[in-house]
């Protein structure tokens, strides 16, 4: 939908502002705020996350301080920013009171509507300024003081105009939030979809008909009566460790050499990208080369990605595995069809019962535990047929999915865009809530 624009706009002398309403003044960030440096304990003011999605009570997954008395006060009303530039976007007015971490900034709102506030110092425009008034050693951990903050130029306009756009906003994105949730709930379906497929074919096979029997095995269930069970250890014929190589932190150009990183994969497919370059100092020290026809396994990561795996369907040249990755090949079976196995809740539930690690971030599989494993197995012939019918049934999911996906980025990038042209004056949309 295309909004009107003010009749009459002037410079703002600032990239970031451009031309803005001549109604609006132009003042710097700190005579709207006032810095709140209250120093409490979390036991007195219960912690707060600051997120993407705003302020939040204190995530189950958040970092916790070593030293609980130096927390920063938060009181209902507060706007709280994260001032670290690996924290882009994690920002909002809070509605409770509370402590954060120091190296959050904590404002009170001066004379200016919290709800504008909210949108204004949230939209991409101003973190991108903000965190231009930032300073640091290296560009992951660039962080913005307040006494850099305050400086920052903002159009204000006035107080009834602060709420229109405020209470324009808050319904446009509302829309367009439930929108993108319809999307995420499509994509969650076809995602359980695609395993409910897998899983079924992979253990019970493509013949709804197949005479099914119990496989007397606690990890297996009913399986068709002409499978066979075998451990892994019977089908493997080697698994292969990496090294740990010191890398850059882009990816390898060819003809460079390039370590995985363990998020090549993550998702469950073989992602060659997710790569560092090897420092040319390090290049002698590169092991175990990456082979078409293998799986590439995860040894160790958080619980819910040990153990994830992808096939290697081509040769990617240049490539090695890092210390925290395996190479396995397989003899007498389709290493396809492994993979689709290991996408599965018999799978799954057997890493986990045999992952093993001190930290509830980190847990680790071993070779041995890995060769333990018990599988259903049908013949190689059969194994074939269900490998092609999962790659045409999954990647039509898998379509669908990258279309709602695309859905979603443009909806979110007319979100933020509409937020934007509202808080800096390009569009006039004191109409649309009149």
């Amino acid at each position: 939908m295309n909004w009107p624009a003010y009749d009459a706009y002037r410079s703002s002398d600032e990239q970031w502002l451009g031309d803005v309403p001549t109604h609006w003044q132009l003042r710097p960030l700190g005579f709207h705020f006032i810095e709140r440096k209250s120093t409490v304990s979390d036991t007195d003011y219960a912690p707060l996350s600051v997120t993407k999605e705003g302020i939040v009570p204190q995530l189950e997954t958040a970092a916790k301080t070593d030293n609980p008395e130096n927390r920063k006060l938060v009181l209902a009303g507060d706007f709280v920013i994260n001032s670290r530039s690996d924290r882009k976007g994690s920002a909002g007015i809070s509605d409770r009171d509370g402590s954060v971490s120091v190296i959050s900034t904590v404002l009170e709102p001066r004379d200016i509507e919290p709800s504008f506030v909210h949108h204004l110092l949230r939209s991409r425009a101003f973190q991108e300024e903000y965190y231009r008034f930032g300073s640091g050693i290296v560009a992951d951990l660039w962080s913005t003081r307040y006494s850099a903050m305050k400086q920052i130029t903002l159009a204000v306009p006035p107080r009834h105009e602060q709420s229109a756009i405020a209470k324009f906003l808050d319904r446009e994105t509302t829309k367009i939030d439930a929108l993108i949730g319809k999307q995420e709930q499509l994509i969650a379906t076809l995602r359980e979809d695609r395993t409910a497929t897998i899983t079924q074919v992979v253990t019970q096979g493509l013949d709804p008909a197949v005479t099914v029997e119990d496989s007397g095995n606690v990890w297996l269930g009913p399986m068709p009566s002409h499978w066979h069970i075998r451990r892994l250890k019977d089908v493997l014929k080697a698994i292969d460790s990496g090294t740990s190589v010191n890398g850059m932190d882009t990816p390898a150009e060819s003809p460079a050499l390039g370590v995985l990183k363990t998020s090549c994969v993550s998702s469950g497919v073989f992602s060659p990208e997710a790569n560092k370059a090897v420092l040319p100092e390090e290049a002698h020290r590169v092991s175990c080369p990456v082979r078409a026809g293998t799986l590439i396994v995860n040894r160790a990561n958080t619980p819910e990605l040990v153990g994830s795996a992808g096939y290697v369907g081509g040769d990617v040249p240049n490539l090695y595995l890092s210390d925290l990755l395996w190479s396995v090949s397989v003899r007498g079976i389709d290493p396809r069809f492994l993979h689709r196995w290991t996408q599965t809740p018999v799978y799954r539930t057997q890493v986990a019962a045999w992952r093993v690690g001190t930290s509830a971030s980190m847990q680790k599989l071993s070779k041995a535990s890995l060769r333990s494993f018990v599988i259903a197995l049908p013949p190689v012939s059969e194994q074939r047929r269900i490998v092609d019918f999962l790659e045409n049934r999954c990647a039509k999911i898998d379509a669908l999915v990258a279309k709602a996906t695309e859905v979603i980025e443009t909806m979110r990038e007319y979100r933020s865009a509409l937020i934007t042209a509202a808080v800096t004056g390009r569009i006039d949309v004191r109409q649309a809530v009149a």
